[in-house]
């Protein structure tokens, strides 16, 4: 049967609280494990690469799996990147690519995907592109050009930027809910925030954030069933679903510098309402 694994954000392990506190490397994947979390991310550009070797041994011993962002220049960058995940002793399930390349021509957009789509296969390392402001994929109307382009090309949904960057407003008009659909016709995998038209990430149990929890929700399950329906109710394939829940200046500080609301509680409510969605997902299936 299909199934949904939820893994969590490194990045979103990280504090950045006005008293400089942080836990361990070890007691991260400690407390990812011990909540049991299928799997961590890692990102490549951001995280240093001794880092992401120092973590190994650590997953290994926890049985967690991994994934990476990566954000790349060139494909000369990418076979950088290709070359160090190879070597390492977890191969991730994919790497998500935030391509660092201005959005210009869907053309040439285009072309430098496919090369690096051609370097990944040639290592047997899938790799999807991820929607992401401030990279070529900032805007969802040229990223379903790229997606017309680029037929084999699959997408990591990470939807809070594309209503940031759209700067959709509720109810969703019509056209906007055509283009959203579009999209998730390719998620392959999924990043879990909630943001709203203005705001990339807010606390989504918060009452006046209600709505927009919604409105992700049904993302999230339009999405699955896509997924579903593409894989198979019956394969043994399985789904990622990455919290990712980022530190300030994502989360939202008051006047002291200190978070509005808990980062890891709410990561642990978005799996299981991801979980639920899920569910619900494979029985219309």
């Amino acid at each position: 049967m299909a199934k949904l694994d939820v893994f969590q954000s490194m990045w979103a392990m990280e504090y950045k609280r006005p008293d400089g506190f942080e836990l361990s490397l070890e007691e991260k994947l400690n407390k990812i494990a011990n909540a049991g979390f299928k799997g961590v991310s890692f990102d490549i550009g951001y995280h240093p690469l001794a880092l992401i070797e120092e973590a190994m041994p650590l997953l290994q011993a926890h049985g967690l799996d991994l994934v990476y962002n990566a954000f790349v220049k060139s494909p000369e960058h990418y076979s950088d990147i290709i070359d160090f995940a190879a070597k390492q002793p977890i191969k991730p399930r994919f790497i998500a690519i935030v391509g660092q390349i201005e959005p210009w021509s869907v053309e040439h957009v285009a072309d430098i995907t496919k090369q690096w789509m051609a370097i990944s296969e040639q290592a047997g390392i899938p790799s999807h592109v991820e929607i992401h402001r401030n990279c070529m994929t900032n805007d969802l109307l040229f990223t379903l050009q790229l997606m017309e382009q680029v037929p084999e090309l699959l997408m990591v949904a990470d939807l809070s930027h594309t209503l940031v960057n759209q700067e959709y407003y509720l109810p969703l008009h019509d056209l906007a809910k055509q283009r959203v659909s579009e999209f998730l016709t390719r998620a392959e995998a999924f990043h879990g925030r909630v943001a709203t038209r203005e705001q990339v990430q807010v606390p989504f149990m918060f009452p006046q954030n209600k709505p927009w929890f919604e409105l992700f929700q049904s993302w999230w399950s339009e999405g699955f069933d896509n997924w579903i329906s593409r894989h198979g109710k019956q394969s043994d394939d399985a789904c990622v679903f990455l919290c990712e829940l980022g530190p300030p200046v994502y989360a939202i500080t008051g006047a002291d510098g200190e978070e509005l609301s808990d980062r890891w509680e709410e990561a642990l409510i978005m799996r299981e309402t991801v979980q639920k969605l899920w569910q619900e997902s494979l029985k219309k299936a």
